[in-house]
């Protein structure tokens, strides 16, 4: 679930903002399946928790055709350090966003737009009994960087 708003404080100047709440929980719960002449299965919980999103951001109109973007999200950790897993290191994450507008014409629009997602350092210590062990480490860079291009066309 996701509120959105937007709201035009100047005719240059544009504030936004969203909050949010994603079912992780549900996500975490999972049935895995052995294909065999009897099928067999097995419900795994994989200790997901619901998370939180929040964001706010601006749009400044730096001429009649330029619009400039930044922005900043926060997402909570859908999983503890001690269930986390190397194959899906979920920390809280962070992005930060830019981007350019240009109207070539009124029905034209065309943009670029960069966003850094940082999945922080997700840290995990997990315990999977005696014969599997101990699994423990954490990632030095969870950082990867989008680059967007978009084109508006209105007819």
């Amino acid at each position: 679930m996701m509120a959105s708003g937007l709201y035009q404080l100047t005719s240059a100047l544009a504030l936004l903002g969203n909050i949010g709440w994603q079912n992780w929980s549900q996500f975490g719960q999972t049935t895995l399946g052995i294909s065999a002449e009897n099928q067999k299965s097995l419900a795994v919980d994989l200790k997901y928790s619901d998370t939180i999103h929040l964001a706010f951001g601006g749009q400044y109109r730096v001429a009649e055709r330029w619009l400039l973007s930044a922005g900043f999200a926060y997402d909570s950790a859908p999983v503890s350090e001690a269930n986390r897993t190397p194959s899906l290191p979920m920390d809280r994450q962070l992005r930060y966003g830019t981007g350019v507008q240009y109207q070539v014409n009124e029905e034209l629009t065309i943009g670029l737009a960069n966003e850094v997602f940082n999945g922080c350092s997700a840290p995990y210590d997990v315990r999977r009994g005696p014969l599997a062990g101990r699994l423990q480490g954490d990632f030095s860079s969870n950082i990867i960087d989008f680059l967007g291009v978009n084109l508006a066309w209105r007819f």
